[in-house]
């Protein structure tokens, strides 16, 4: 390769393995975003009632269900060695609807005697796809009773075999129950069932939505009933079926603006590598005009050699590309970072359009310059006397001031080149900042280090999360249970949240959710605990408090009055139960029961027999998926051995139909920063890309610049000017424009800064500056400004080591 177009190598590197980077982690983010979608709602809607066999064979007839599919709802226990496994069924019609599931490896099962099995449960029976092997099945007892297959595995109950059946391992599934359950999933193959629910799947669901109505009246009409057909909430908002036409455009419109923007972006970084390339060019160029070549012959000229060496950087930029987020996922993936659809896997296509829009690029870069280059009249070409300038010469009192007026356009450029690249590399620190603001908004310190969620039906608090308290030295403890319930907006807001504009925020809040009234929350406490808030058996009281800034991160909040003494509120369940409730006693500190309250939220508190007889009044049954929630602190050189204890604790106590998870704080700190780190490691990545591409650019720019102004030098040299005052002159004039660079650099940092704090309701500009980390914004841009002014500094002395006649002469 010849040693003059390394620049061209390098920057066409950089600008294939950009958009490899960039365009297989859009495509790997959206392909899995869909997958991580369908596998959650393999099916667009559900027929809630009951129906038979039969219902389901008459309803296969109607053309708009592509797939009617049946799960069971009775699973079955088997046992293998010590290990439980439950093992849940579906028919062929479900097999075809879950193209994407939790299946890691292989196939779901297609006959009676095939199974699916978990990938924990594989990888500790060492067994592997086709393996046969025999399960006991049998029920499981606990105290001489039944209990449901999924009933956590205490150890208490004990397994009753009732007969052999042997499988063949088709297929390795995703684990499904937690660590605390102790369970192994398994997934058979069954059609006729006894109790199941109903799912549809159609051609297209978006067409299926719009004909719902047409839909639902031939279901009833096959079925001779009406039933309830369900479609999926999830899949409504994914497909965005209920919104305005111009959001989802816009949501387009988005994604093509920013390749586009990338695109132009990068036509305008490596422009210059291909002006300094085609002038050295001019003088073959200007002989072939001078036979009666065209300027469009002079571009395809330079077009297809440019091409030629445009080939091999940006195949090997590709391959380097796709290797390197490969092997990023790869490397995140393992420490559990992304999920097990976020995969890297080649595309044909998708590589096409990368190569295509990397050799576009290529097109345009050449055109700017061959279209100035085919303009210059031949004699000069032939000559090297080449002058761009199309206006007259500008005079000036100051003779460098005159020589600056009149190269303006090469020096400016130099500042637009340098600014680039580090605006966008300012937009990256942003968007961590952003990342960071949120992480950080939703985060909050309760003081309490180990979280206990016990899920059960009971309307009592289970005996073993007060035997827990007892049991454990513990700082604090106590033990909760929430509801979501609607406040009405009615009530006055206290002077000092008027003040804030919160009473304005809340109504807005309230539209832009489309909600019937303010969030809020009944938390029971054990009555005990109430009686230390300041509150009495049968009494509700408010925690009258309320962010006075709603973006501020919860933790850093200033807490106000809320209300203007409240004696009561209207609130209503999700099953439309409405209810005035009296408010005994406003509270101002939450003391020990200090927990995360959201903005515009209200909590409200009471015992447990209250909130219980408000549920039995509602008949909201959703509160029962709201679990008894235990928070205690303890030594924190204890949590593992507290946590170990607690698992054993409620094995020996837990009821079957109940389920418990266990949290500690370090977890949730892990689990926090393995999600940044992940961001960031790409984040970097891309940084670097563009850093290495700045650099090059850079190069380019200062020589073109340099090259254009050789004359202007040999003149000043011959005319007897000093070298080294030569260079001071030069240097200094190159400094400040490096300066103005850095300046535009933060003015448009701060631009882009007061857009996204106007489109944003919670992103102010104060988060977004205290966000911003300005550290490694001038540590990045002194590190280019640097470099920048060591290239222009030897780029000068080369110029400066020829001879002069040279310099006046030749390009």
């Amino acid at each position: 390769m010849n040693k003059k177009n390394f620049p061209i190598f390098i920057s066409l590197f950089i600008v294939s393995l950009f958009f490899t980077v960039v365009f297989y982690y859009g495509y790997t983010n959206k392909q899995a975003n869909y997958r991580n979608i369908m596998s959650s709602n393999f099916n667009h809607a559900e027929i809630k009632n009951k129906l038979s066999n039969e219902d389901v064979e008459k309803l296969k007839s109607i053309n708009d269900i592509k797939l009617i599919g049946k799960i069971s709802i009775d699973s079955n226990n088997a046992k293998l060695n010590n290990d439980l496994i439950v093992i849940n069924y579906q028919d062929e019609a479900i097999n075809k609807m879950r193209e994407f599931s939790r299946l890691q490896k292989g196939r779901f099962a297609e006959s009676k005697d095939e199974i699916v099995l978990s990938e924990s449960f594989i990888n500790k029976n060492k067994l592997k796809l086709g393996d046969r092997i025999e399960l006991e099945l049998g029920k499981r007892f606990l105290n001489g009773e039944e209990i449901e297959p999924t009933s956590p595995n205490t150890g208490r109950d004990k397994f009753k075999g009732t007969s052999i059946k042997s499988y063949t391992i088709v297929g390795i599934y995703g684990d499904v129950y937690n660590e605390y359950s102790r369970l192994n999933f398994a997934l058979g193959l069954q059609d006729k069932m006894t109790k199941f629910r109903t799912f549809i799947k159609f051609d297209s669901f978006e067409d299926a939505y719009k004909n719902r109505a047409e839909i639902q009246e031939k279901i009833n009409n096959k079925l001779g009933r009406n039933v309830d057909l369900k479609f999926s909430e999830s899949l409504i908002n994914y497909y965005g079926v209920e919104d305005e036409p111009l959001q989802n455009i816009m949501s387009k419109a988005v994604i093509v603006l920013s390749i586009l923007g990338c695109i132009v972006l990068f036509i305008f970084f490596i422009k210059n590598i291909f002006w300094v390339w085609g002038l050295r060019k001019i003088r073959d160029l200007s002989i072939y005009k001078s036979i009666g070549s065209t300027n469009s012959q002079i571009y395809l000229l330079l077009l297809k050699e440019g091409l030629l060496i445009a080939i091999f950087p940006i195949l090997l930029g590709h391959l380097s590309g796709f290797y390197f987020i490969y092997n990023l996922y790869k490397n995140i993936q393992r420490g559990n970072g992304v999920s097990s659809f976020e995969v890297v896997k080649f595309n044909p296509l998708l590589s096409l359009a990368i190569l295509l829009v990397s050799f576009i690029i290529v097109a345009f870069a050449i055109k700017s310059p061959s279209k100035k280059i085919s303009k210059i009249n031949i004699i000069d070409g032939i000559r090297g006397n080449i002058d761009f300038s199309k206006s007259k010469k500008k005079r000036a009192k100051n003779l460098w001031q005159e020589l600056k007026l009149n190269n303006m356009a090469s020096i400016k450029s130099q500042r637009y080149i340098s600014a680039i690249g580090i605006i966008i590399i300012s937009v990256f620190i942003i968007v961590i900042g952003i990342a960071n603001y949120y992480t950080d908004f939703n985060s909050y310190d309760t003081e309490y280090n180990i979280s206990v969620d016990y899920f059960s039906e009971k309307k009592e608090i289970p005996k073993v999360l007060k035997d827990i308290v007892c049991e454990i030295p513990n700082k604090k403890a106590y033990i909760s249970k929430e509801k979501h319930v609607n406040v009405k907006n009615n009530k006055e807001f206290s002077s000092e949240a008027k003040k804030a504009n919160l009473d304005q925020e809340v109504e807005k809040n309230i539209k832009k959710h489309k909600a019937e009234g303010i969030d809020g929350l009944i938390i029971a406490l054990e009555e005990s605990d109430f009686k230390e808030l300041g509150g009495n058996r049968g009494e509700f009281i408010l925690y009258n408090r309320v962010q006075e800034d709603s973006s501020v991160p919860i933790r850093k909040a200033k807490m106000i009055k809320y209300f203007e003494n409240p004696t009561s509120l209207d609130i209503s369940f999700s099953n439309d139960y409405k209810r005035n409730i009296k408010i005994a006693k406003t509270i101002e500190d939450l003391g020990k029961y200090k927990s995360r309250v959201l903005p515009f939220d209200v909590n409200i508190y009471t015992d447990f027999d209250t909130y219980f007889n408000l549920m039995e009044k509602s008949k909201d049954e959703k509160y029962k998926n709201y679990p008894f929630e235990l928070n205690m602190k303890v030594e924190d050189s204890k949590i593992n051995e507290a946590k170990k204890y607690i698992d054993t604790i409620i094995r020996e106590k837990i009821y079957p139909e109940d389920r418990f998870n266990i949290t500690t704080s370090q977890e949730v700190d892990t689990n926090r920063e393995k999600d940044i780190r992940s961001f960031i490691k790409l984040t970097a990545a891309i940084a670097s890309i563009i850093f290495v591409l700045n650099i090059t650019n850079g190069y380019s720019s200062i020589n073109l610049s340099l090259m254009s102004r050789q004359k202007e030098i040999g003149s000043l040299y011959s005319c007897g000017m000093d070298l080294d005052e030569l260079k001071k002159a030069y240097e200094k004039e190159f400094i400040g424009e490096q300066i103005k660079s850095f300046i535009i650099s933060i003015l448009i940092s701060l631009g882009v800064m007061i857009v996204i704090s106007v489109l944003s309701s919670k992103l102010t500009m104060l988060n977004l500056i205290e966000y911003y980390d300005y550290k490694i914004f001038i540590g990045f841009s002194l590190l280019v400004y640097c470099i920048n002014l060591l290239i222009y500094h030897f780029s000068l002395k080369r110029i400066l080591d020829r001879p002069t006649i040279d310099l006046i002469r030749t390009i």
